[in-house]
């Protein structure tokens, strides 16, 4: 389709953001989300609506959450609407590296993310330092617990395993005050 239609096409995410950081077809919309409920109102926003008349492909990992996206498009007005068939998983295993996808693949396990060959590009970008990396850790703030990017050099500063000085902050005053009581 890229190849016959050329810009009339558009790959719409439907993962989460999180996933989206670490890999994506290239050119991709990636809608504001954190879970698959949020795309109703990122479709009904507004902010799309110029992709109603293109030929719009969602994708997924696996192909199920973008069978819900694609209903939910073509109920509000889009009018042709994709999906690549067994997500991006049957994708990588098909092209791997070598087509329009870049970057990792999340997956929901361990490892966090997969590449799909030994040449596969980083595009996640750390938190602090702007570094490339895929590397995903949770804040170490419990009471936050964000899924943030932290490179392997700042992962080797403690402070640096909290995402914010915010979350930093709240950590050490609690560890202060818990200390004198």
């Amino acid at each position: 389709m890229v190849e016959k239609y050329g810009d009339d096409v558009v790959f719409f995410d439907g993962r989460n953001q999180y996933e989206a950081k670490i890999g994506r077809f290239k050119n991709a919309v990636v809608p504001d989300t954190r879970t698959s409920r949020d795309f109703k109102r990122e479709l009904e926003s507004g902010k799309y609506d110029e992709l109603k008349d293109k030929k719009v492909i969602s994708y997924c990992t696996g192909g199920v959450r973008c069978e819900l996206l694609s209903a939910m498009m073509k109920q509000r007005g889009f009018k042709d609407v994709y999906q690549i068939d067994g997500g991006i998983v049957k994708y990588g295993e098909a092209y791997g590296d070598d087509g329009l996808w870049e970057g990792q693949l999340y997956v929901f396990d361990g490892r966090m993310g997969m590449n799909f060959s030994d040449h596969s590009k980083v595009i996640g970008e750390c938190i602090h330092c702007g570094g490339k990396t895929s590397n995903y850790e949770n804040c170490a703030n419990p009471a936050c617990n964000d899924l943030v990017l932290i490179c392997e050099t700042c992962l080797k500063d403690p402070t640096k395993l909290y995402h914010s000085a915010k979350c930093l902050k709240n950590i050490s005053e609690k560890k202060y005050s818990s200390d004198f009581s």
